[in-house]
């Protein structure tokens, strides 16, 4: 089983313009809402390909109503703590060049004892086959230290965790050495504190200072660059599809979406790494946070080259 937790979940209104103009007049176009938040989203790929998991977090209000029926006509599994206030909307502006911009909204308040109540439910639908998708960013009232401390209680009773965050949820997250973890190469460089580095060869070089007897996998996004898979004894560089962008917005949480199913499904790596970078690719070539469809997945896979660094 997968179970996706999603600390802070959003309606993601995604929306295009020819020029975006600050401080001016912009005129959107294309405007869609889904339900999102990178777990529910990891879930919804999960989905679309076929399989089941289990979304996990917490939402508020009507926006959080939104969300939740959503899920109940996508006939995704969920269980989300209530809070009060109301679950955030964050808008996404692409413009004629796909250069991205986003306006997110922080969330609502969460409590100690609502973390508390997260973290039972998560125990409770769990088992040593468990795999466990910690993602995106957390909201008021949560410690950066969260993911640090759900991971080394899941790890404890034999949960296996994903881990993909950034800043301080990294760098706090990291240190319980979860099974797998997927920074892009932005990341990777802020949390070493180095400049980003320029060639694939020193993206693996950074990840695989990463890599531990626990922390079997390490997964460095790198966009329009391709991505690199790493454990102890592989280093494999995916260059990225030549597809028709409609939309970059998911395409991150494609990808742990593909690695948490192939992890469980113990596929070799290389497998892993054609899977996640078609159903990355897929993403993109939707509008919203849309995942790919399986049938278009298989046709991208097919088109995955791999290399040895």
């Amino acid at each position: 089983m997968i179970l996706t937790v999603t600390f802070n979940p959003a309606i993601d209104k995604t929306a295009e313009v020819d020029v975006l103009v600050p401080g001016g007049l912009n005129r959107l176009k294309n405007v869609r809402q889904d339900a999102g938040g990178k777990g529910i989203n990891v879930s919804k790929t999960i989905k679309a390909f076929g399989k089941e998991s289990c979304a996990l977090g917490f939402l508020a209000g009507n926006a959080g109503q939104f969300i939740e029926q959503t899920l109940n006509r996508l006939q995704i599994e969920h269980d989300f703590v209530q809070v009060e206030g109301d679950t955030r909307t964050n808008l996404k502006v692409l413009d004629h060049d796909m250069e991205l911009t986003e306006l997110n909204e922080a969330g609502p308040f969460v409590r100690k004892e609502d973390i508390e109540k997260l973290i039972t439910k998560i125990k409770e639908k769990s088992d040593d086959s468990t795999y466990v998708v910690l993602s995106g960013n957390v909201g008021p009232g949560v410690p950066s230290t969260i993911y640090k401390e759900i991971t080394e209680e899941l790890k404890g009773q034999g949960i296996h965790v994903l881990l993909d965050a950034d800043g301080e949820l990294f760098k706090e997250g990291i240190k319980a050495r979860p099974e797998a973890i997927k920074p892009n190469r932005f990341e990777l460089a802020q949390y070493f504190g180095v400049e980003e580095p320029r060639t694939v060869r020193e993206t693996a070089d950074l990840g695989r200072k990463l890599l531990n007897e626990e922390t079997k996998l390490v997964v460095i996004s790198m966009g329009k660059d391709g991505a690199i898979f790493l454990t102890d004894e592989k280093s494999l560089y995916v260059p990225s599809l030549k597809v028709k962008i409609h939309s970059s917005v998911g395409a991150g949480d494609a990808m742990v979406a593909a690695i948490a199913y192939a992890l469980e499904q113990d596929m070799p790596l290389e497998q892993l790494a054609r899977f996640a970078v078609a159903c990355s690719a897929g993403a993109c070539m939707t509008e919203g946070t849309q995942p790919a469809q399986k049938e278009q997945i298989e046709q991208l896979e097919n088109q995955v080259e791999i290399e040895n660094i």
